[in-house]
């Protein structure tokens, strides 16, 4: 598995478990804590693509 596959399925399952969050954070905050834990999702896709980023620098 490449480098950038790892970092997709590592971005999926971040993403995926942040749903969840966003979801517990719904059904008990309403919507304040759905829009914090869209926040979480956005700053995860952020460090994921820094991560690919730096590793095709680097390979070079």
């Amino acid at each position: 598995m490449s480098t950038g596959q790892i970092s997709q399925c590592r971005l999926l399952v971040a993403a995926d478990l942040t749903g969840e969050n966003a979801k517990v954070l719904w059904e008990s905050e309403g919507e304040e804590g759905s829009a914090t834990a869209e926040e979480e999702v956005f700053g995860l896709e952020n460090f994921e693509i820094e991560i690919v980023l730096w590793n095709v620098e680097n390979q070079q």
